[in-house]
Order: structure tokens, then C-alpha cells, then sequence
């Protein structure tokens, strides 16, 4: 907690650094950031301009949208946060969520989720927004510390003969491979987020659509042996 709670510690002053409540999101849009802008002097963590700058630098080519967007998500993860930046926020992803969701990165997805379950309107937002967040960061954990073994993330562990199988923390029973259906539970309950709520809805929409085409998930791997299973 005091880890955490120290990356919260808030920008100083960021509204000075965030357009008005109604500004005019195509314009941004249309708006790209310049290929030859300086990588900005570091100031302080805590300064809100820097921060702009960082992000602007690190986005540059691209649209002026994506660098605000990144930038709402950067002082909405400090406490106590900016209610202007979260109306931004919410606007945003409300008017032009299907443009965001086709164009940012998984980067980027994924902290709309975690800012979606901290600062959502609705409660399928917040739940909609934390439960993503939870299931890909789960799976970078996972597959981080799978392909240690070498393997392809696209390819599942063959049986070992004559070795038993270890048994799982908690003592919980082993998943069925081949009949179960948690791993198609978990992605409807999500789902049923994005049917409940449309402005989270194109963010669930992409990611879930990005989960079920990707070859090198748990997912994918655990599809195999069920299809094995159908032929």
C-alpha cells in the first residue's frame, strides 16, 4: 500500500495544464504532434506540464487526441485526482470511444480499463473497466513467467508420462482442459459489460475481439484441447 500510494501522489496544479470542460474534440483529432519536437528537460515528477510534454514526445507523429487521452489517464491514477480531467475522461470515451478503441495501442486499452474501474459513470464501467484491466495484466503476468520455459506462448506443455501432476495452491480442483467452461465465463461476463453500457462498450468490444484472435494466450492454448476434443 505505501508503494502504491506513493505513484499516486498527486500532479501539482494539472487543471492549469488540461483544456476546458467543452473543448472541441475533432479538432485535436485533426491536430497532429510535430515528428521534431525536443525530448522535454526533466523538471519534477510532480510537475503536469512535463508530463504533457513526455507524453507528446513520446506520441509524436501521431494525433494530439491520443497524447490528451494518455494524459487524462496519467492524472486520473494520482489521489486526490482532478474532477475536470475525469469529466474529460468520460466525454471522450463517450463521443469518440469507437475511434479510440480502433486506434490505441493494447498499452493504452488497458489503462482506459484501469482508469474505466476507478473513475466509471455506471457500474458496468467500473466493473467492465476492472475486470479487462485484471484479466490482461493477469495474463502478461502469467505468460511473462511462462516462456521462461522456452516454449512458444502459442503452444501448450505437453504431458509428461509417469509423472503425477502437482496440485494446485488452495488446494482447488484442476480445471477440465477439455469440458470446461470458465475460461468462456469469464470472457461473457465481460462481454455482458460492454452490452450493458455503451460508452465502455467499444473498449470491450476491442479488447475481447483482441483476446479471442491472439494465438499466444492461455485462452488459445486451453481452445486447443477442446477442439481436439469436438473432432
Amino acid at each position: 500500500m505505501k508503494r502504491l500510494e506513493k505513484r499516486e501522489h498527486p500532479f501539482l496544479q494539472p487543471e492549469q495544464s488540461l483544456p476546458k470542460a467543452d473543448v472541441e474534440f475533432a479538432a485535436l483529432w485533426r491536430q497532429t504532434i510535430p515528428e521534431d519536437i525536443a525530448d522535454p528537460d526533466v523538471t519534477t515528477q510532480y510537475d503536469p506540464e512535463h508530463k504533457l510534454q513526455q507524453l507528446r514526445y513520446e506520441m509524436r507523429g501521431q494525433s494530439e487526441i491520443f497524447a490528451l487521452h494518455a494524459f487524462l489517464i496519467a492524472i486520473l491514477r494520482r489521489r486526490p485526482t482532478s474532477e475536470l480531467a475525469r469529466q474529460l475522461f468520460l466525454r471522450l470515451w463517450s463521443e469518440d470511444g469507437a475511434k479510440l478503441a480502433k486506434e490505441l495501442a493494447p498499452r493504452w486499452l488497458i489503462s482506459a480499463a484501469t482508469t474505466f474501474a476507478d473513475h466509471g459513470a455506471t457500474t458496468d464501467q467500473r466493473l467492465g473497466g476492472q475486470g479487462l484491466a485484471l484479466l490482461f495484466d493477469l495474463i502478461k503476468l502469467h505468460d511473462s513467467e511462462r516462456r521462461l520455459s522456452g516454449r512458444l506462448n502459442s503452444s501448450g506443455f505437453p504431458r509428461i508420462k509417469g509423472r503425477s501432476k502437482d496440485d494446485l495452491a488452495f488446494d482447488l480442483e484442476g480445471y477440465s482442459l477439455r469440458r470446461g467452461d470458465m475460461d468462456k465465463n469469464i470472457l461473457a461476463r465481460l462481454w455482458r459489460h460492454g452490452e450493458n453500457d455503451q460508452v465502455i462498450a467499444p473498449l470491450c468490444q476491442r479488447m475481447l475481439g483482441d483476446l479471442v484472435r491472439e494465438p499466444r494466450t492461455v485462452f488459445a492454448r486451453i481452445q486447443r484441447y477442446k477442439n481436439r476434443r469436438a473432432s
